[in-house]
């Protein structure tokens, strides 16, 4: 039952990863886009980069912290089986 746990846990940081990665990707391409075409035009302003921080979005944090549980848990489980097996 350890090992679901740490596997679940290291699943959930992993995919934490992956939603705040791709955040701030569609943050830069959506500031690139908007760039592109003020300077295109040679007229207007151009704003600031402004990028998501971790816990901007409710998943990516939720799902950080419900993954680093598991896996604190999941590593705590498998380390006291293994020495109640020996």
């Amino acid at each position: 039952m350890g090992k679901v746990y740490f596997f679940t846990g290291t699943g959930l940081i992993g995919l934490s990863g992956i939603l705040y990665t791709l955040e701030r990707f569609f943050a830069v391409y959506i500031y690139a886009s908007e760039n592109h075409a003020v300077r295109l035009n040679g007229n207007g302003s151009v704003r600031a980069l402004i990028m998501p921080g971790i816990f901007d979005n409710l998943f990516v944090g939720l799902l950080f912290i419900l993954g680093i549980v598991l896996f604190v848990f999941g590593t705590y489980k498998l380390l006291t089986i293994g020495k109640k097996e020996k």
